[in-house]
C-alpha cells in the first residue's frame, strides 16, 4: 500500500531544516524564526504574517513525534489531513473495507467541516475560540482530536478557554499553568459524536520570553555604562512588571536570576525568570565618549583574544 504524496519535505522546508532533525533542533529552529515574523515585530506585514503562520503550521506538526513520524511516512499531508492510499499497477495488496470506510469518512468529515467554518467565518465574531478547522488525526483510541492556539502567557499561568466544536456545541477547558505545545488535553463532556475528545495545544511564541522547561529566559540590553557601574532596572515577567538589580563590572552574557517568577506548575518545582545581559554599543559616539574611551585604552589594556593569538606562535 502507498499513501498519497505529501510534498514530503515541505514542513522542513518552512522551518530550515532537515529531515534528520532532532526534535529539539526542531524546537529551536521554530523558535527562531517564530521570533523573526511574529506579528508583533512585523506590524501590517502581510507575507511576514503568512510566514508567521506557516512555520506555526509546520511546528504543530513536526514538533509532536506521532504526528512527525505519520508525516514522514506520507500518512498525513502538510495540513495534518490523512493521505488516501492508492493502488499501485503492479501491488496486489489493496485496501481492506475498514481502512477505506475511515479514510472516506475522514475526508468527509473534513470537508464539512470546512463548509461550517466558512459560515461561521461570515457570522459576527464571538469571544468562544473555534478549534474544529483542519484537525489532526484521531487519537489512537479513536477520539476526535481538535488544534487550539493560546498565548505563551496562558500556558504558563494557565487559564480557562471557552471553545466551540464544528457543531456549534460549547464547552469549558481548562488550561493547566506550564503546559506547552503538543499537549493533549482530554475533554470528558460529550463531543460531536457524543464521546469525550481531545484538544492539542499548540503554543504561540512571544515576542520577548522563551521557555527552558519552568524557567522563563528574558534577553535585556544594557548600556555598557549601566553594564560598569551596575543599575536597578525594571523588567517585565509573566507576573506583571519587577525590578532587577545589575551588579556592577557585569558582562556581556551574564545571568540575573528572579527566583520563582517563572511557570507556577501546580504540584511541581516553580520555575525562575532568568534576565540574560545583552551589553549594546552605541550607533554613534559623541567626541566626549570618544576622548573618555581613547584614554581608557591607554590605561587600562585589554585583549580578550589572548588565547587565540597564542594559536598563531603555533
Amino acid at each position: 500500500m502507498s499513501y498519497g504524496e505529501n510534498a514530503l519535505g515541505q514542513l522542513y522546508q518552512r522551518l530550515k531544516i532537515d529531515q534528520s532533525a532532532s526534535q529539539a533542533q526542531v524546537r529551536r529552529a521554530y523558535h527562531r524564526l517564530a521570533l523573526l515574523y511574529h506579528p508583533d515585530r512585523n506590524c501590517g506585514d502581510k507575507e511576514a504574517e503568512a510566514k508567521f503562520k506557516d512555520i506555526v503550521r509546520a511546528f504543530e506538526i513536526l514538533g509532536d513525534r506521532q504526528a512527525r513520524a505519520l508525516y514522514d511516512q506520507g500518512r498525513i499531508d502538510d495540513q495534518g489531513r490523512p493521505c488516501f492510499a492508492k493502488r499501485k499497477t503492479q501491488d496486489k495488496s489493496a485496501w481492506t473495507w475498514s481502512e477505506a470506510a475511515t479514510a472516506f469518512q475522514e475526508e468527509f468529515e473534513r470537508r464539512a467541516s470546512k463548509m461550517r467554518n466558512r459560515k461561521e467565518q461570515a457570522a459576527p465574531k464571538e469571544t468562544t475560540t473555534d478549534v474544529g478547522a483542519d484537525q489532526p488525526p484521531p487519537t489512537p483510541e479513536g477520539e476526535k482530536q481538535y488544534r487550539l492556539a493560546i498565548s505563551f502567557e496562558e500556558a504558563c499561568l494557565g487559564t480557562v478557554k471557552h471553545v466551540r466544536l464544528p457543531n456549534k456545541a460549547q464547552f469549558k477547558i481548562n488550561i493547566p499553568a506550564g503546559v506547552e505545545t503538543g499537549k493533549r488535553l482530554r475533554v470528558k463532556s460529550a463531543g460531536e459524536n457524543g464521546q469525550p475528545f481531545v484538544v492539542k495545544v499548540t503554543v504561540e511564541p512571544h515576542v520577548a520570553f522563551q521557555r527552558d522547561n519552568n524557567d522563563i529566559l528574558l534577553e535585556l540590553p544594557i548600556t555598557p555604562y549601566e553594564a560598569f557601574f551596575g543599575v536597578e532596572l525594571d523588567v517585565p515577567t509573566i507576573h506583571g512588571p519587577a525590578k532587577i538589580t545589575v551588579p556592577a563590572q557585569s558582562r556581556d552574557q551574564d545571568d540575573v536570576v528572579m527566583e520563582q517568577m517563572g511557570v507556577r506548575p501546580k504540584g511541581a518545582v516553580r520555575g525562575n525568570q532568568i534576565v540574560r545581559l545583552k551589553i549594546a554599543m552605541p550607533r554613534q559616539w559623541s567626541q566626549e565618549a570618544s576622548a573618555v574611551m581613547a584614554n581608557w585604552k591607554q590605561k587600562a589594556p585589554f585583549n580578550p583574544r589572548a588565547k587565540i593569538l597564542n594559536l598563531l606562535s603555533k
